[in-house]
């Protein structure tokens, strides 16, 4: 995988099982919350989401030939803001992911990682929030005077 612009950026804190992704984004706020909580938009960068009830959410992923199905489980949220809830992975640990949109983009905090997962995360979440941006980029309107 290759890092897409805008250039993703990676911090990993191994002892404390931490992953802190970000990504610079002039996109409005209110389209990168969009991205981040409307079904189909999730479905567009990450992974196909569907509403399980109660705040929870199916985000079902194929790899190397196999379905998995991971739910996240909303634990607080501030509209238009940030997000933080608890990943139900099925075989490993509770981990638990925060998204923050702030005045140069999005950050999100991947906390408690399985160590088994580790390596499959640090790879994954650059990959996919650089799918975010693009998409972002892509559903961005043409500045004044651009031709469509």
């Amino acid at each position: 995988m290759t890092l897409p612009a805008p250039p993703v950026t990676l911090r990993a804190d191994a002892a404390a099982r931490t992953l802190t992704v970000s990504f610079p984004t002039g996109a409005p706020r209110r389209a990168v919350w969009a991205a981040l909580t409307d079904l189909g938009s999730v479905g567009a960068w990450l992974t196909p989401a569907a509403a399980a009830g109660g705040g929870r959410y199916v985000l079902t992923f194929d790899h190397e030939g196999h379905r998995h199905n991971k739910v996240f489980e909303v634990v607080e949220c501030v509209p238009g803001r940030s997000l933080s809830g608890v990943l139900h992975d099925p075989g490993f640990p509770d981990s638990r992911l925060s998204a923050e949109i702030g005045p140069r983009g999005l950050a999100l905090v991947h906390s408690d990682v399985p160590a088994e997962l580790d390596e499959g995360y640090r790879a994954g979440w650059p990959f996919y929030l650089g799918r975010l941006a693009a998409a972002l980029e892509q559903d961005a309107p043409a500045p004044p005077g651009t031709p469509e």
